[in-house]
């Protein structure tokens, strides 16, 4: 890992220097400050890891890393974390990295700062340059809702394979011309795996692929406003629909009412994630249904244990479940 000693070989001043600036101690120039404090980032130093080896005189803190995204089913996961971490005597801080995780370099840096015990990083995408720096961790990680190609551990449900249940469910319900709304097709963890299920359920039924049914978005409200009013265009509609979140399926609901239509006599809809505004819908919305509380809990159970005995954690898949109500 990193050390001190690191940083002052970087920049080529003496230790006791590099030591004077990470503490904010005075006596350095503007220009060394900075000089230290980029050679710290670059190299993923944390002032932290000095204490972190004094085990338990920690203030034992968990951090949890989540986007500012438009969808609504983080409550829950926030649920579980914030209470399997009370019985455990932990408390939760909490920053947000942007919609599309653009700061999370930058909250990573911010939690080692913070000197927490473990981190949560709960459904943001990661780069080869963030899971770099998670590696330099001296301190235990876990995902939730997303993954990484590089062995940083992970709680999450198969995207691929819950989408292609919930495109089958629509086609043993006698739907043939079944479209996608809402995927983010820049997303490797949750939008193309969707994507894939879908299209894998479809062919398996022998059933067509209509480039004009996958309409993409960004999971949200507004994507699926967007695409029911593409599908209603279209010659060949739709007469089902696999909405990525259920923020995309309640605005395909409301916009087929705008537009005349009835759900689910005239257009089904399935949803993605079972979040509480579900079974609010009018009609009650059919959904793919992902443990978000039991992701959370499962996350602070595998870093306490973690915290307290060194056990490497291990990634572990979730079951997701289809709730039957009113929307297919």
């Amino acid at each position: 890992m990193p050390t001190i000693k690191d940083v002052a070989t970087m920049t080529g001043v003496s230790i006791a220097t590099v030591s004077r600036v990470l503490n904010n101690q005075g006596g350095y120039s503007e220009e060394t400050r900075e000089k230290i404090e980029s050679a710290a980032r670059e190299i993923n130093y944390y002032r932290n890891k000095m204490a972190a080896s004094l085990k338990k005189s920690s203030a034992r803190i968990i951090g949890l890393i989540m986007p500012n995204a438009p969808t609504l089913f983080y409550g829950d996961i926030v649920e579980g974390i914030e209470t399997v971490a009370s019985r455990n005597n932990y408390s939760v801080i909490i920053t947000h990295a942007g919609e599309d995780g653009t700061n999370l370099m930058d909250c990573v840096s911010l939690m080692a700062e913070r000197r927490v015990e473990g981190l949560i990083i709960a459904s943001i995408s990661l780069d080869e340059a963030v899971e770099n720096q998670i590696q330099n961790l001296a301190f235990p990680v876990v995902l939730v809702s997303t993954k990484s190609n590089s062995g940083i551990p992970y709680i999450k449900v198969d995207d691929q394979t819950a989408a292609y249940d919930a495109t089958t469910y629509l086609i043993k319900h006698g739907h043939r011309a079944v479209a996608i709304a809402g995927p983010n097709m820049q997303d490797t963890i949750a939008g193309l795996p969707r994507v894939a299920g879908y299209r894998q359920a479809m062919l398996d039924h022998n059933l067509p692929v209509e480039s004009e049914w996958i309409h993409s978005g960004t999971f949200s409200f507004e994507s699926g406003i967007e695409a029911m009013h593409a599908f209603f265009r279209l010659v060949h509609r739709p007469d089902a629909v696999f909405a990525v979140s259920d923020d995309t399926a309640l605005g395909i609901m409301n916009t087929a009412g705008d537009l005349g239509l009835r759900v689910p006599d005239d257009i089904a809809v399935i949803g993605y994630d079972n979040t509480r505004v579900a079974e609010m819908a009018n009609p009650a919305l059919t959904v793919v249904s992902q443990p978000f509380f039991q992701m959370g809990a499962k996350a602070v159970q595998k870093l306490t244990t973690a915290i307290d005995s060194g056990q490497v954690i291990e990634s572990e898949i979730l079951k997701h479940r289809i709730f039957e109500r009113r929307s297919v």
